[in-house]
């Protein structure tokens, strides 16, 4: 039998689980203990993440309101993470499987409050260039296009033309499977998936991007790179969570 490296069987397990197949397996969690170790879960990393802000911040200020705020914020996000883990590998159905999964990305919007904005919209289409199809994705662009040239007071343009595409996605969808050429339309179809699933990866990458430069700014020196390693690592179980309400179904047999 292959020994391995506790450290090497740790690093490959991490690495599986962006790969974990989630839905209806043999292995069905108790409901409870889900539950119980996502609100944990969201709990750790609420601590954990507002040590960061500590550390990365000019004025290191929190009230206690602040504090209690974001962690039961993180804390219900893990609750709702846990439980649609549980709907997808005990196979529930219609409303049982679609709420558990509505309610992680709903909960997950908080997380874009007080200055969160940054992180909670590049992990929202981080996980959604990684998940869903181009005609979902293209409907999240033009929301979130709608946002910044209204309430976020960006160029009126984009607000317009964003929205547009997406009518236009949607009507391609609907009408493509009347085209007779099957090439051709395999062919639009791959392009089209890619080119939108390329703009959210630009996205979430500038996204990361104005955060670490802020950072390395902030905090110039060794600090500043090991602040930034320390907020991409704090990125990675929230990509994993919302991958849980975000992931298509996909069956497998039993």
């Amino acid at each position: 039998m292959e020994r391995r490296h506790p450290l090497q069987f740790l690093l490959r397990s991490v690495l599986r689980l962006p790969m974990m197949h989630l839905d209806a397996s043999q292995q069905r969690p108790l409901v409870w203990a889900a539950v119980l170790c996502g609100a944990l879960l969201g709990l750790c990393w609420g601590i954990v993440a507002r040590i960061w802000m500590r550390l990365i911040s000019t004025n290191p200020e929190f009230s206690i309101e602040g504090t209690v705020a974001i962690l039961i914020i993180t804390t219900i996000f893990g609750t709702c993470v846990g439980l649609a883990f549980t709907a997808r590998r005990r196979g529930w159905q219609r409303w049982g499987h679609y709420l558990p999964r509505g309610l992680v990305v709903l909960f997950f919007i908080p997380f874009g409050i007080a200055g969160g904005a940054p992180l909670m919209l590049t992990m929202l289409v981080a996980t959604l260039a990684a998940t869903q199809a181009a005609v979902y994705s293209v409907w999240v662009l033009a929301a979130l296009a709608i946002l910044a040239g209204t309430v976020g007071g960006g160029p009126w343009a984009i607000a317009v033309i964003v929205p547009v595409i997406a009518v236009a996605v949607t009507i391609w969808r609907w009408l493509s499977p009347r085209w007779q050429n099957e090439y051709r339309l395999r062919l639009v179809n791959t392009w089209l998936e890619w080119i939108v699933r390329t703009i959210l990866l630009l996205l979430a990458i500038a996204g990361f991007g104005f955060v670490a430069w802020g950072i390395v700014t902030d905090r110039p020196g060794l600090l500043g790179p090991l602040y930034v390693l320390f907020y991409l690592m704090l990125l990675y179980p929230l990509f994993l969570a919302l991958r849980v309400g975000l992931q298509p179904i996909q069956r497998t047999a039993i």
